[in-house]
């Protein structure tokens, strides 16, 4: 199924070039790393910057040569020389009381992550060095410079408390590509800014965005009771036809040493169409709650900084219905609706939280009783589209979880005497009444909003449309409600300031 254009704004100017030259050493205090490109992949850039004693260089720009580093592990030991004619390089290593402390900026080949804090540095008894390394190291004199070790972790607070050796860290990045650049490391200096910055950057590639989609039927209950002469039954399913395209941005920033998060914002852009069903078939008196049931799950391309920031989205179906019934009759009801551009925003202080398009689509309603029955009750269905983002951030000083919802609920009134079977489509677009709410953090939900859509005239169905013999009576009345939630699993301050 394809979208429409979909837009995901998500921060400050949208800049193209590679930051992390390997060439260059990172010797000014400043360090950037862009992840790496491919086609349809995320993109972004995590910039780092502190005293020119905090942040050390072990690439071969900065003059070393690592000989032992496993490339997946995020924490280890690291055997390292010092390259031919590098020495004043490597000394920038131990200067200002040691290594120990310093985070440093590591080759693509060695740990999984762009940067490390050096929790320990000393001369390790094994001083070999690989054939085929000694031969670009031999001094002039003949000899192999001394093997020196360290000890990398990303876990930033477990490094020795130096003073002045903070050091601060942005991040801006999408799942699609367009997010990496230049980060102005101003628009941090002041709490709030990285979240107006929102508005001001402009990721536009909808062609890359992924779609996922599901056509299936998913029972929710299925219970019978049978005790002669009496017997009670109720089944209910959901038909779920759903397709969706959500696209990702996140603006970051705070210092690494000590882990701190200052500023965090997310926005979720997100396509949509979903066309369902609940279908019941109920002879039973009383109250019925399915609660919240996931239908469909499937990962989405996430954002991954190892060590320093992973954001791993998902997108889900969830289903629910709720009934007060005393009845014996079978109904299927509609609900389908279509979302163009939503933009779903975290922290709820942008004025994009809540953009985009929300329309109800006329569904079916179908009806069928036997004859002679007395029912009355009501009836709500749930369609529940969710974003999920599962977050950590600073070696698990960070651990949240954002919940992205637009829950599209059809409620129904029964008053039904006599028999009735048919189907009218109904037409919920007469009126629409929107509120709005809004949390702080502390609480949740933090953003919520609800987009009521009244049948219009004429759309009540009646005896004349269902009923099969005259003088019946038939009342069959249906709402649809919109609600938007932004929802925080975890309370965000943990590891904030």
């Amino acid at each position: 199924m394809a979208f429409p254009r979909l837009l995901l704004l998500v921060a400050v100017a949208t800049v193209v070039s590679a930051n992390n030259d390997w060439s260059k050493p990172c010797f000014e205090g400043v360090c950037e790393y862009d992840l790496p490109a491919s086609s349809g992949a995320s993109s972004g850039t995590l910039k780092i910057w502190g005293s020119t004693t905090s942040i050390a260089d072990v690439t071969p720009a900065g003059g070393w040569e690592i000989i032992g580093c496993s490339p997946e592990d995020l924490s280890q030991d690291i055997r390292l020389v010092c390259q031919e004619g590098k020495e004043a390089d490597c000394e920038r290593l131990y200067s200002n009381s040691g290594a120990s402390g310093k985070i440093v900026r590591l080759p693509e080949s060695c740990g999984r992550g762009p940067f490390a804090v050096i929790t320990n540095a000393w001369v390790p008894e094994d001083q070999s060095i690989p054939t085929e390394v000694a031969r670009s190291l031999v001094r002039r004199d003949g000899t192999l410079p001394q093997v020196q070790a360290l000890h990398l972790s990303t876990e930033f607070g477990a490094g020795p408390k130096k003073k002045g050796t903070a050091v601060n860290f942005a991040i801006r990045a999408a799942n699609v590509p367009g997010a990496k650049g230049e980060i102005d490391t101003s628009l941090f200096e002041r709490r709030g800014s990285p979240i107006k910055a929102l508005n001001e950057f402009d990721v536009d590639k909808s062609s890359t965005v992924a779609e996922v989609g599901i056509s299936r039927n998913f029972p929710l209950i299925d219970e019978s009771v049978s005790c002669p002469p009496l017997s009670a039954h109720l089944k209910i399913d959901v038909d779920a036809n759903a397709h969706a395209a959500v696209a990702l941005g996140i603006v970051v920033s705070g210092t690494i040493i000590p882990p701190v998060i200052n500023e965090f914002a997310i926005i979720t852009g997100l396509n949509a169409e979903l066309d369902g069903a609940l279908n019941v078939n109920a002879g039973v008196t009383g109250a019925i709650d399915t609660g919240k049931r996931t239908l469909y799950s499937v990962a989405i391309p996430g954002l991954d900084f190892p060590g320093i920031l992973t954001v791993g989205p998902s997108f889900e179906i969830n289903a629910q219905a709720v009934a007060n019934l005393d009845v014996n009759l079978g109904l299927k009801v509609g609900i389908k609706y279509k979302i163009d551009n939503a933009q779903l925003v975290f922290p709820p202080n942008s004025p994009r939280a809540g953009n985009g398009t929300f329309s109800v689509v006329d569904t079916p309603l179908t009806l069928y009783a036997s004859p002679g029955v007395v029912a009355a009750g009501t009836v709500e269905a749930h369609l529940i589209p969710t974003v999920k983002l599962g977050i950590s951030a600073l070696g698990g000083i960070v651990e949240a979880g954002v919940f992205l919802d637009v829950d599209a609920s059809a409620n129904l009134k029964l008053d039904l005497h006599a028999s009735a079977s048919g189907t009218v489509v109904v037409s919920p677009v007469g009126s629409r009444d929107i509120t709005e709410q809004l949390k702080r953090r502390g609480a949740t939900p933090f953003w919520s909003r609800d987009e009521t859509f009244v049948p219009e005239a004429g759309s009540e169905i009646a005896a004349a449309a269902l009923a099969e013999a005259a003088g019946s009576t038939t009342t069959v009345t249906e709402t649809v409600t919109l609600r938007e939630t932004v929802t925080v699993t975890a309370d965000l301050a943990r590891g904030f300031h």
